[in-house]
């Protein structure tokens, strides 16, 4: 006996189908409302509900059923038509926020300005653009801006420049620097 069975529907019933045939049976077998009602009566019933009232849980006992069904089949028997399974994936909802996305990026990249560079921190550095104050400090300034020279290196004691550059203080007084001028 099928859950089908118990529940007296059809294999192809809809879910309220069976919902209604569930509540007319549970109120016809539950011991507090009737009196020929039991709980050893109202267990098969629940059981099928329980099963055939989730779609997943219907699924998988429908595909039990045809698993067993063709080893009893008789020859000729009516075929038992099964609604077609529908995917509980949410691939919809997944491929439209993989669509907002891409267009966020895009629209990220075409708008995107990179900002300016910050002041420069006065303590100078290889690469550091510099200009010369009256007394022959090197100051820091932005490169984008009007500069003098560019720091090659940090010179060591007893060092000597090479050929093009000059050696100036670090206005803090940190050492001195090979720069090299911009023509």
């Amino acid at each position: 006996m099928t859950h089908y069975d118990v529940l007296g529907v059809r294999p192809d019933a809809s879910t309220a189908q069976i919902r209604a045939a569930f509540r007319r049976l549970a109120r016809a077998h539950h011991p507090d409302t009737s009196a020929s009602g039991s709980a050893e009566s109202l267990a098969p019933i629940n059981e099928a509900w329980r099963v055939l009232g989730d779609p997943v849980s219907r699924r998988a006992y429908d595909r039990s059923l045809r698993a067993v069904a063709p080893a009893q089949s008789q020859p000729f028997a009516e075929p038992v038509l099964v609604p077609p399974v529908e995917s509980t994936f949410p691939w919809r909802f997944l491929m439209g926020l993989a669509v907002v996305g891409i267009v966020f990026a895009l629209v990220g990249v075409f708008t995107y300005k990179p900002s300016k560079p910050g002041p420069p921190d006065n303590v100078l550095t290889v690469g550091s653009c510099v200009v010369f104050e009256e007394n022959g400090d090197a100051t820091e300034v932005n490169c984008e801006d009007d500069h003098d020279g560019v720091v090659h290196s940090l010179l060591g004691e007893g060092q000597q420049c090479p050929a093009g550059e000059e050696p100036h203080r670090d206005r803090q007084g940190l050492g001195e620097f090979c720069i090299h001028f911009d023509t």
